[in-house]
């Protein structure tokens, strides 16, 4: 179908958008600086204002970034790629009116991903939800999480989470601009998948951007502590390292090629020297002290209405994850027998569990045997101890704070050969993507496919609306938790599978 054009006035210009079967969008907006040459590795700045009628038809380069792995199961190859990235997408179906606004932060570890990624069209949820959806680009991996103290901005004093400066500048362009569209600025809902989630959570529990959202989404968030996520004097050394790397001063950082910046900094973070000398890459979020103070885990709760909630084998993404063709995506291992499922408890655990009361590993072996699967054993417990236990922590907090929070379970099984529901399988259901040439075949089709994600689309747009989605759906109680599940079976409310074995994670059950 052929798409018509339609025309808003925003407060920086006028731009052209394009309109198909009655939804309006408007594709590649600026809603910053090019933050290139001496605005690399600073805090965005306001973009300029102008003049005409300016086409935004088209979605913007994503961030520049090394896609590969499991992160090709949510993006198709992005050629459109540049350091000056800072863009966003629109989707109304009346630009005329005061809307609900859903705001997307994507997924990818902040190294991956772009809002104009297929599965997060916002087309079929604006349309079937009667809401605004906005989804942007932000600085990804060294662009946007390398820190040091002699990368501080001049002027807001900031000199790490560049990334997540990106989407707070975002938010208050959503504040500030989505009238133009038809979104009411007083009734916005800040969500996000994987790390997109973990920036939104964090984002609340400060109280940053607070004028710009009522209330927020989490799906899968990997609410870390140290030393997943990083401190700043540990950020400042991985970042001298790389700058040695590459012959320059800290400060020079912002002088080489950008795409040589990239490609040095993902090299080193993949590297056999890095994995021996720090065990993991120091890039955004770090805890900076002035625009981070905590970590979600000892944050205060978020003053705001929350939903949340995992997949019901998170796991496999990393672990056990294929193309429709069989191909293997994932990039590690389940373990093979029990000794060895006894021997990487351990190293988990360190990773992980950042607390004194640690479980024995043969104690948590014992709890997550099961069936005598090891693979199977280990989904359980990733999936436990890396996504559910901190997310259930993080409700009960937001419960026990008086907030009104809901929370969910999301196990759709994909088709052969994939298998159960592994993370980010949720994110097509919500917008109404899982017919999408990325996703047909990996997802499967029918009534049973529809009904889920007409009824994810329905809760996610109720919540969006007014906070509650939905009279089925029972408010959190951590005295007696019990989720919405989304399955085959569509969605049901239920007690929560596997509870007891919570227990053994003490400090996020407590």
């Amino acid at each position: 179908m052929a798409a018509d054009t339609i025309e808003v006035n925003t407060p920086r210009g006028r731009l052209k958008g394009s309109v198909t079967a009655g939804i309006a969008a408007f594709r590649g907006i600026r809603y910053a600086a090019p933050p290139v040459g001496a605005l690399r590795l600073r805090s965005p700045r306001a973009p300029a204002a102008w003049t005409g009628v300016q086409d935004a038809t088209r979605a913007g380069p994503a961030s520049l970034q090394t896609l590969g792995g499991n992160q090709t199961w949510m993006n198709e190859p992005i050629p459109d790629q540049s350091e000056d990235c800072l863009f966003l997408n629109v989707w109304t179906p009346d630009v005329t009116a005061n809307l609900p606004v859903l705001f997307w932060l994507h997924g990818g570890a902040t190294r991956n991903g772009h809002g104009a990624a297929p599965g997060i069209g916002g087309s079929a949820l604006a349309g079937s939800q009667n809401l605004v959806v906005v989804t942007i680009n932000y600085r990804l991996g060294a662009l946007g999480g390398l820190a040091h103290p002699d990368l501080a901005d001049p002027e807001s004093g900031f000199c790490a989470n560049w990334g997540m400066q990106d989407k707070l500048a975002a938010l208050a362009w959503v504040r500030d601009s989505i009238a133009a569209f038809g979104g009411d600025p007083g009734n916005v809902t800040m969500a996000g998948q994987s790390s997109g989630g973990a920036n939104a959570a964090i984002i609340a529990q400060h109280g940053l951007a607070a004028d710009c959202y009522r209330r927020i989404i989490v799906q899968s968030p990997p609410l870390f502590r140290p030393p997943m996520f990083v401190e700043l004097d540990a950020a400042a050394e991985y970042t001298e390292v790389l700058a040695g790397k590459l012959g320059v001063s800290v400060a020079g950082l912002r002088d080489i090629d950008g795409v040589a910046l990239q490609r040095a900094e993902q090299a080193l973070a993949s590297s056999p020297e890095l994995a021996a000398s720090m065990g993991r890459p120091r890039t955004a979020p770090v805890r900076d002290g002035k625009l981070l103070q905590h970590w979600s885990y000892d944050a205060p709760a978020a003053n705001c209405a929350v939903l949340a909630g995992w997949t019901r084998e998170e796991a496999n993404f990393w672990f056990d994850l294929h193309d429709v063709d069989g191909r293997v995506l994932s990039p590690q291992k389940a373990p093979a027998n029990a000794a060895e499922l006894e021997k990487r408890i351990g190293g988990l655990m360190g990773l992980h569990y950042a607390f004194a009361d640690k479980p024995q590993a043969t104690a948590v072996a014992q709890a997550y045997a099961g069936n005598g699967d090891p693979a199977a054993a280990w989904c359980a417990l990733y999936t436990d101890l890396v996504f559910r236990a901190p997310i259930l922590h993080f409700a009960g907090r937001q419960a026990r704070a008086g907030h009104a929070t809901y929370a969910y379970e999301f196990a759709y099984p994909l088709p052969a050969p994939g298998r159960g529901a592994p993370h980010a399988s949720d994110v097509p259901f919500i917008f109404g993507t899982t017919g999408a040439p990325h996703f047909a075949r990996k997802i499967g089709s029918g009534p049973a496919v529809d009904a889920l994600s007409s009824a994810m689309m329905q809760a996610w747009g109720a919540f969006a609306r007014d906070g509650n989605p939905g009279s089925a759906w029972p408010l959190f109680d951590p005295q007696r938790p019990q989720v919405m599940q989304f399955g085959p079976a569509h969605a049901a409310v239920g007690e929560l599978r596997g509870y007891d074995r919570l227990a053994l994670w003490p400090a996020y059950t407590a």
